[in-house]
């Protein structure tokens, strides 16, 4: 590449790296004064630089005048821009400062496109042409540079004690500006007709380097609160993609090397003949994506997929037993009351063994209150057990007085109030265990967000072909941004918790053909409704019965 292709690709790259990653930041904070400064300081970077690129290239001194006048009608501003995005970062109020640099601004304006400033110049080493300095030009660098070291001085002098501003993101930003502003002001000298190669153009590959520096810190650091997770999956997308276009273009370019040695010109044997190389190929493509695979992954695909399961599965059990952790003290009570009867009874058999009576009591007392720990053990062993949907036809206010009543001691314990409801004792298809599970996550979710006492409402009323579940809390409530994440896997605002819990409710509602709808507001609590379809009544003797129905109707409203 010659010195004039290497000022070139200079700096296009600045353009490419800046304009871009500023309307991105633009896009994901919209509302942030500090990411839309940077969006028109990074356009006016790619204005500057394009425009100094056409400048430089140009013969034709008049346009090279014309595009450098552009140029520093855009880079005047600099290092207002510079302070205004500082402040932003940094938490302080620096706007008597900006209006001042705006006057100066103001006051240079005029006489950027006079021959004060600059005028027409010829040939410079490489460059074919490029105006030259006049006598307001070195005033103006003066000035200019005397802002952009204070802009620059804001990040050392200051602390971000009122922002999310962090020393790493100092740091890096601070470099990156230094290195962006020395390196891009060598091409100042240029005016000054000064061309010392190879300081020139090489020096300005600077600029990108500091812009991808500042990609960084956006990416890494979590600049502008900016959070963006960069995983293996995309790198791997990336090189896969690479490697498809490689074969392909491998395949091409031997189809078309065949094609210009032999010198054939059919599309019939050239479609043969990229074929039959695909083909060829095409157990080499898959070797290499097995080994992609594994680098990355250190298993294929399939072994991957299997692995998956295996977690969901973990993560399925995993929601159960946090269940099970907070209905462990509710067992303990409701067992401790059998047992005790158990102890009592026991302590008076060998005084009253030869009564026939008291043995007579003792046996039914003592089989009552076995049969009691048994079924207490019972539901909590069903909790912890994986299994398949089993629908059978069931009534929804006994799966859900059963539930209520596992969490009794837990609403006892957090002084919440448990308000029943129960008007319809219609039936539906469904599988009691899993149906119990979807219950107690929504319940607990209730009585965690209940920390000092509250309502917890739970009502079943039939609905036009459905039987409705309300469940309705006077909890802290959920913020409109959480509540449409509520059904994302891993989005949890809990410190221990695992996100997933409301992604398996609402999977074992979908398999019971039913709906699931949030309402929320913040202080004021939530309500969640639950739709499930009701049994078909059986049908006349002489038709064909009419098999349990699990298919959603649809509903209006927005649901799940």
């Amino acid at each position: 590449m010659t010195l004039l292709q290497h000022y070139q690709l200079s700096l296009i790259l600045i353009a490419a790296v800046a304009m871009p990653l500023g309307l991105w930041v633009y896009v994901k904070r919209l509302h942030n004064r500090a990411a839309r400064v940077f969006c028109l300081y990074s356009m006016g970077i790619g204005i500057w630089s394009l425009s100094q690129m056409l400048a430089g290239s140009s013969s034709d001194p008049g346009k090279s005048l014309f595009w450098a006048r552009v140029m520093f009608h855009v880079v005047i501003a600099f290092p207002v821009m510079l302070i205004h995005f500082f402040s932003a970062l940094l938490g302080i109020d620096r706007r008597k400062i900006c209006r001042v640099g705006w006057v100066l601004v103001a006051a240079f304006l005029p006489f950027l496109s006079s021959d004060l400033f600059l005028h027409s110049g010829q040939s410079l080493g490489f460059l074919r042409s490029l105006p030259r300095s006049g006598p307001l030009f070195l005033p103006y660098n003066l000035v200019w540079f005397g802002w952009v070291t204070y802009a620059l001085s804001l990040l050392v002098r200051y602390r971000s004690a009122e922002s999310s501003f962090t020393r790493e993101q100092r740091n890096l930003l601070l470099g990156a500006f230094l290195l962006g502003y020395v390196t891009g002001c060598v091409n100042y000298l240029y005016f000054y007709g000064i061309c010392v190669p190879p300081l020139q153009p090489f020096a300005c590959y600077g600029v990108p380097i500091a812009w991808l520096t500042i990609a960084y810190t956006v990416f890494a650091y979590g600049l502008f609160d900016i959070h963006v997770v960069i995983r293996k999956s995309l790198i791997y997308s990336i090189l896969i993609t690479v490697l498809t276009i490689g074969y392909f273009g491998i395949i091409y370019l031997a189809e078309w090397t065949f094609q210009t040695t032999i010198g054939y010109q059919s599309i019939g044997i050239s479609m043969v003949a990229f074929a039959t190389m695909a083909v060829v190929f095409q157990p080499l493509r898959a070797r290499i994506q097995r080994m992609v695979e594994r680098l990355f992954f250190g298993a294929s695909r399939e072994e991957l997929v299997k692995r998956l399961e295996q977690l969901e599965e973990q993560v399925r059990q995993a929601e159960k037993l946090r269940a099970i952790a907070i209905l462990a003290a509710g067992m303990a009570h409701e067992i401790k009351n059998p047992l005790t009867s158990i102890k009592t009874f026991t302590e008076y058999f060998p005084e009253k063994v030869n009564d026939a009576v008291f043995r007579k009591k003792f046996h039914r007392i003592l089989t009552m209150e076995v049969q009691k720990i048994e079924l207490i053990v019972r539901r909590l062993l069903d909790f912890s057990k994986p299994a398949k949907l089993q629908l059978q036809p069931l009534r929804l206010s006994e799966v859900l007085h059963d539930t209520l009543e596992l969490l009794s001691h837990e609403c006892l314990r957090r002084g919440i109030t448990i308000e029943r409801s129960y008007t319809s004792e219609e039936v539906i298809a469904g599988d009691a265990q899993q149906l119990r599970q979807a219950f107690l996550n929504l319940l607990l979710n209730s009585l965690e967000a209940m920390d000092r006492g509250g309502m917890l409402t739970v009502s079943l009323i039939e609905d036009e072909g459905w039987l409705r579940v309300t469940i309705e809390d006077t909890g802290k409530g959920i913020s409109k941004s959480d509540l449409q994440r509520i059904w994302e896997p891993l989005f949890t605002t809990k410190a221990n918790g695992t996100g997933l819990g409301l992604s398996i409710v609402r999977d074992i509602v979908k398999d019971h053909g039913g709906t699931i709808v949030f309402d929320s507001h913040l202080g004021l609590g939530t309500r969640c409704t639950l739709k499930f379809p009701l049994v078909p009544p059986p049908a006349p003797q002489h038709e064909k019965p009419t098999e349990i129905a699990t298919s959603s109707k649809s509903l209006k409203g927005e649901e799940v």
